[in-house]
């Protein structure tokens, strides 16, 4: 009898254990429907490997029309080489080290697809060394990649000691926009005759250190160009604001600066100057007079309708923006975190969305354009930090990670309606 006592208080024990582990690895995976994730796909390739350990967080995916998903790396840690790579959702192919070709880059900082059918990549370099007031950095290149003919191509120099934030490229008129980092100024290369022009300061941006780390708040993320070859982007306006005569103190300021983000801008082909168009994103109002606060385009895809699909900053509102009319529609939040990062379709035709502090956990979340609702889907993992999202050829997300050692999540949540 007492042996029977003892059995059953230790199956009673292993099955506490067992639905404990359950439960935890359930939180662990984030909530993520079972089955979900097919493969986790290491970038780095070791110590002896092209990419090393440091030197495979993952800044950009674009997928090419040979059926491969070409994604870009950046430097951490101290690292000194960024890398071109390739995934077709099986497996990663190590495709340039940008670092050998282009000396002194440390992080490519965007792709796109530009003219000829070739990709176009940026580059910049780490956020200390710009903080350096010794700094030697040359500036930051432009560069094209041939997937065909594995040529790459320096496109030289945009700004002296500048890096580049973003780039967006015009394919039809062969001109190339871009912003460049910290200053904010918007450049147009011509990729046919190879000049630059500075459209000047659209943004004075705000040095900020945060946990250690120093940033320049309010610069660019995305530029987005429409089918008459206009260019948009968020920035914000500052303002002045006098200090009442009851604030003021002895020996003080007068007045303080107002940052107000969100504007969005556009500078049309052959134009000179931007012009505000009037929209103002989705905003949490009485927030910019916090330092760390930062309000602009995260993200940005090209809906269907012609429009343009957003994600916010620090709020993480969704909304569509469009064009023709300078109209937003707000379409809200689902998470209470902010910066929706990276946006792209799946093969079910709904918008996958990135969410999550840039260091810290990262969210998955969708929108359906049919219903309207937008869901919170979960994480792949509870330590994954990651920076970009992209669908493969079969409508695959893939999830993208920005760490030392980053991994390639393969989701196949979009397949599985």
């Amino acid at each position: 009898m007492e042996i029977n006592k003892r059995s059953a208080l230790i199956i009673i024990f292993f099955l506490f254990i067992g639905f404990f582990i359950q439960s935890t690895f359930a939180q662990r995976m984030g909530g993520l429907p079972p089955g979900s994730i097919s493969k986790r796909i290491l970038i780095s390739n070791g110590p002896k490997g092209p990419i090393h350990g440091g030197e495979s967080a993952v800044t950009d995916m674009i997928l090419y029309n040979d059926g491969w998903v070409y994604g870009s790396t950046k430097a951490t840690w101290g690292a000194e080489n960024c890398h071109l790579f390739r995934i077709d959702s099986e497996k990663s192919e190590h495709v340039l080290n940008i670092t050998s070709k282009l000396p002194g880059q440390t992080a490519i900082t965007d792709l796109d697809t530009g003219p000829k059918n070739v990709i176009i990549g940026c580059t910049s370099t780490y956020n200390e060394i710009f903080d350096d007031k010794d700094n030697k950095y040359e500036g930051g290149h432009l560069f094209s990649f041939n997937p065909q003919t594995k040529e790459c191509t320096d496109l030289g120099i945009v700004a002296a000691g500048q890096g580049i934030n973003c780039i967006a490229a015009d394919t039809t008129r062969s001109i190339i926009y871009g912003v460049t980092y910290p200053p904010g100024h918007l450049f147009a290369y011509d990729f046919n005759t190879k000049s630059i022009k500075d459209f000047g300061e659209i943004m004075t941006p705000w040095r900020v250190k945060d946990l250690g780390r120093v940033s320049w708040r309010g610069v660019p993320k995305v530029l987005m160009i429409d089918d008459a070859g206009t260019v948009y982007f968020s920035t914000y306006y500052r303002r002045e604001i006098k200090i009442t005569a009851q604030e003021l103190m002895k020996g003080g300021t007068t007045s303080f600066s107002s940052n107000e983000g969100g504007r969005i801008y556009r500078l049309a082909y052959g134009g000179e100057k931007p012009v505000f168009t009037g929209a103002v994103i989705p905003t949490q109002t009485g927030m910019d007079s916090d330092p760390l606060y930062e309000n602009g385009i995260a993200s940005a895809v090209r809906a269907k309708d012609g429009g343009f699909w957003c994600g916010t900053i620090n709020d993480g509102f969704l909304f569509k923006f469009y064009p023709s009319t300078s109209t937003v529609i707000n379409k809200g939040k689902a998470f209470q975190y902010w910066n929706l990062k990276s946006l792209a379709y799946g093969s079910d035709n709904r918008l996958y969305m990135l969410g999550g502090r840039d260091y810290d956990n990262s969210w998955i979340l969708c929108y359906d354009s049919i219903t309207g609702s937008i869901d919170c889907l979960g994480w792949p993992d509870n330590t994954t930090q990651c920076g970009v999202i992209c669908a493969d050829k079969e409508g695959r997300i893939l999830i993208a990670e920005n760490l030392r050692h980053s991994f390639i999540w393969v989701c196949n949540i979009s397949t599985k309606r």
